[in-house]
């Protein structure tokens, strides 16, 4: 058995970037249409890396959309905000609705866990499970969150916030 440490980890991760980007991948680049109606993806991840799901991507309307690929295209995976109904947040770009809606604005998976971290504009700090749904708050009161990651190697999360010069406005 083969243990995955943070090193061997790095190599694979290095060799999997120099294998996709010399084998030509981007020859074979497709676009992928956003659902009529949507506006505003900020944010791209995969989850996974054998095999890939998503992209997952966020939209102005408070809502992280899952791929599905061609025959069902993107479908609702997660929101960040327990207010947010369909009939007032549903295909909306006005930012006046982002307290009520939420704007999420980046995403990033946990590489071993597979949970979902969501930076919001206006909820800060959220998380969601491999099956989406409701986010939960993990840091909050910010004026204007704009992004997260998390190491690869040692699964820390960050996140950036730029309240103290910038709103979302």
């Amino acid at each position: 058995m083969i243990t995955l440490t943070p090193s061997l980890l790095s190599v694979f991760v290095a060799f999997l970037y120099t294998f996709v980007v010399v084998s030509g991948q981007y020859t074979i680049f497709s676009k992928i249409e956003l659902p009529q109606g949507t506006f505003g993806p900020t944010s791209a991840a995969f989850n996974g890396l054998v095999p890939i799901e998503g992209p997952f991507t966020t939209v102005a309307d408070g809502r992280i959309l899952k791929w599905l690929g061609p025959n069902i295209g993107f479908v609702d995976f997660a929101y960040t905000t327990p207010t947010r109904s369909k009939q007032l947040c549903e295909g909306t770009n006005d930012p006046d609705l982002g307290p009520t809606c939420g704007r999420p604005v980046a995403l990033s998976f946990h590489p071993i866990t597979g949970l979902l971290y969501i930076a919001d504009a206006f909820f800060g700090l959220l998380v969601v499970g491999p099956n989406g749904g409701l986010a939960t708050q993990l840091a909050g009161g910010f004026k204007y969150t704009t992004g997260v990651d998390v190491d690869l190697i040692s699964g820390n999360v960050y996140f950036l916030d730029a309240s103290l010069t910038y709103t979302f406005r």
